[in-house]
């Protein structure tokens, strides 16, 4: 590699974490939200910035991949973000970033002789689709978007011994569904302080935990609550709202349905969804699990 490639190499790589990083900080001062704006456009804008001279591009590709890895790298280790989250946020910046980068690089390409004015305009105009783009989604656009997660099981005893079990849970330890092994919070316990309307149920983390409040009961038909304090670090974006445990009698045993409830503030939402679904029904399933462990030990 030659030391003008080396150069552009290392440039590109630094200016990948520096433009990464500044996309991020605009998420975190609240300039931007979690929606179009940022996954789509910073992405796209931050490729074409990338994408400022039309040669070099398998360099400037890898170039952009070491940058990358370097600025998630930091996320991690500074715990501004989790591995969990880094993993999903991938697919999106590994196609829309290159596109960018592909457009940024067709477009000088095509324009012979730039003066610095046509460049300052190349630059500028990005920032503008940016500015009012975010600005559009802040003011105009329905901020969160409900959500609905059901998990059943079937489970071969009466529906009051189901509920005695579920209603409080001393240690929760069982194999870990797999989004969870990737670094999604693992609840440790759950205690039903009071069995009433009104009673406080608290659900504790290793790194936090969720209240909750009862708000209907009754022993073998369901029991009800609403989230009433979200305590887990990040998540800002995610709000639940109920917690439900419904028991159906059925064939000498009980189908419990799990059902959780809340609001996302992700766009877009054909993506987002998917991955809320799929991570909820993981913590679901680790807690049935513990729920059927328990109670064929206690057999």
């Amino acid at each position: 590699m030659s030391k003008f490639t080396q150069k552009k190499f290392l440039f590109t790589a630094s200016l990948t974490v520096v433009l990464c990083s500044i996309g991020f900080a605009l998420l975190q001062f609240n300039l931007l939200g979690y929606g179009f704006t940022f996954f789509i456009l910073v992405p796209l804008c931050i490729g074409y910035f990338l994408g400022e001279k039309p040669t070099l591009k398998m360099s400037s590709l890898f170039a952009f991949l070491v940058g990358l890895v370097a600025f998630f790298y930091l996320l991690i280790t500074a715990q501004l973000e989790g591995l969990f989250c880094v993993v999903l946020l991938l697919p999106i910046i590994l196609i829309l970033m290159p596109i960018g980068m592909f457009i940024g690089w067709e477009i000088r390409k095509q324009i012979n002789n730039i003066n610095r004015k046509d460049n300052l305009r190349l630059t500028l105009y990005p920032l503008i689709v940016l500015l009012f783009s975010g600005t559009i989604e802040h003011f105009f656009i329905e901020k969160y978007d409900g959500g609905r997660v059901e998990s059943k099981i079937f489970l071969p005893y009466p529906k009051e011994v189901v509920f005695d079990y579920i209603k409080s849970v001393d240690t929760l330890n069982t194999e870990k569904p797999f989004l969870l092994k990737l670094g999604l919070s693992v609840p440790e316990k759950c205690i039903l302080q009071k069995e009433e309307v009104g009673g406080k149920r608290i659900c504790y983390f290793r790194e936090g935990t969720i209240e909750e409040k009862v708000t209907k009961i009754k022993r073998g038909e369901i029991l009800k609550m609403d989230v009433t304090n979200f305590g887990l670090p990040g998540r800002k974006w995610l709000k639940f709202q109920e917690a439900i445990y419904l028991f159906e009698a059925k064939d000498n045993g009980t189908i419990l349905t799990r059902v959780t409830t809340y609001t996302s503030e992700l766009k877009p939402r054909f993506y987002w969804r998917y991955w809320e679904e799929k991570s909820i029904e993981a913590e679901h399933e680790y807690v049935l699990n513990d729920l059927k462990q328990r109670l064929g030990l206690k057999k």
